[in-house]
């Protein structure tokens, strides 16, 4: 869900902000975390009705082993109390928000907060979702291909669509009076991942051969998937690609989205580009296929996740209205199982039933 506060969308330029300030005092300990951490923002941690009400919102910096055995307790708690005050001094034009506190925690895949945590180091310093390049919510992705094949390039981004991945596709992404140069350069500067459309004339292109380049000096994900005969070369050569099938990109599209699962460490952003294109479905027949393909995938929700889907299924007549859902249970056995809790559907209404609610009341009174 769209943040309702202003400041966790501003984190990522706030810490780019400290990190130059650290580098001009040469604060090599403090700048260090910055670059090494994933961040996120636990919003409203803190409430004062003062000045028509103020909210105070906690930052988790997660680091790697190799950063954080480096860092003493006691160091911690001067480090953590400097960076909140660096980023209140950033954040000194906002009203009635403010940064509570700052925690370093070690990184861990099974936390919830971990899995939809950012890499800082390559956040991008334009605002994704102020760009007509990405659908909104989507794991951006962006699909590197020859010109020649920009139609088959097309029909892979639209076979992607349906697990929550928008695809720049250059030829046809790009607005009619943009300038075009400008358009591919943000969208290298925002994707997650790099899908390279290998065919046999891809490193004839010195454009693709860039973009390669863009995202491997970036440190961004690279998928290769190769159409015809030739193999990827450079040094996208030691990477062993994917085979595409020209007549069957739907199936193409499955074996990348398993990489992407299987491959990328990036299991939260990927359930919650799938969750998001299921609640976004515009038609019975998108919000079957999506649905199929978030059960397919995800084997676990945390409450954030569940509650999105539930205030869809509120809101959109194409989740409310579609019998695929309610036959056979399909949509609260799905939420069982990632949650291992009843639920129920009352005509627009998906909630948590009464007796999982009083069950777990009394679980939380048992004293051991």
């Amino acid at each position: 869900m769209a943040s309702k506060h202003y400041l966790p969308s501003k984190i990522g330029n706030y810490f780019r902000r400290l990190e130059l300030e650290y580098a001009r005092s040469n604060r090599a300990t403090l700048r260090e975390v910055i670059t090494a951490a994933r961040v996120t923002v636990i919003e409203e941690t803190a409430y004062d009705n003062w000045n028509g009400g103020t909210y105070g919102h906690d930052v988790i910096l997660f680091l790697p082993t190799e950063i954080i055995r480096q860092i003493g307790f006691d160091e911690q708690e001067v480090i953590c109390a400097e960076l909140c005050k660096g980023l209140n001094n950033c954040a000194r034009s906002v009203e009635n928000e403010s940064f509570r506190t700052v925690f370093l925690e070690l990184e861990d895949e099974s936390d919830a907060d971990f899995q939809r945590a950012v890499n800082l180091a390559q956040q991008p310093h334009t605002n994704p979702n102020s760009l007509g390049i990405w659908k909104h919510g989507n794991l951006r992705l962006f699909i590197s291909h020859r010109d020649t094949h920009k139609v088959a390039a097309r029909q892979l981004a639209v076979a992607l669509s349906s697990f929550g991945v928008s695809s720049f596709v250059a030829h046809d992404t790009i607005e009619p009076m943009s300038t075009w140069q400008r358009e591919i350069e943000k969208g290298l500067e925002t994707m997650e991942v790099m899908l390279a459309f290998l065919t046999d004339n891809f490193h004839e292109s010195a454009w693709t051969n860039q973009e390669i380049g863009y995202a491997l000096g970036k440190g961004v994900p690279i998928i290769a998937v190769k159409f015809e005969k030739k193999d990827p070369v450079g040094f996208i050569g030691v990477k062993q690609a994917l085979r595409g099938d020209f007549a069957n990109i739907e199936r193409s599209a499955q074996a990348i989205n398993r990489l992407l699962v299987e491959k990328l460490g990036q299991a939260g952003r990927l359930r919650q580009s799938l969750i998001f294109a299921f609640c976004s479905a515009t038609n019975f027949n998108e919000t079957r296929d999506r649905f199929d393909r978030l059960t397919e995938t995800v084997s676990v929700l945390n409450e954030e996740e569940v509650d999105q889907i539930q205030q869809a299924f509120a809101s959109n007549d194409q989740l409310h209205g579609a019998y695929y859902l309610t036959y056979h249970d399909r949509l609260i056995n799905f939420l069982k199982r990632c949650t291992g809790k009843e639920f129920e559907i009352n005509s627009k209404r998906l909630f948590l039933k009464k007796t999982s609610a009083k069950k777990r009341a009394i679980d939380d009174d048992i004293p051991f």
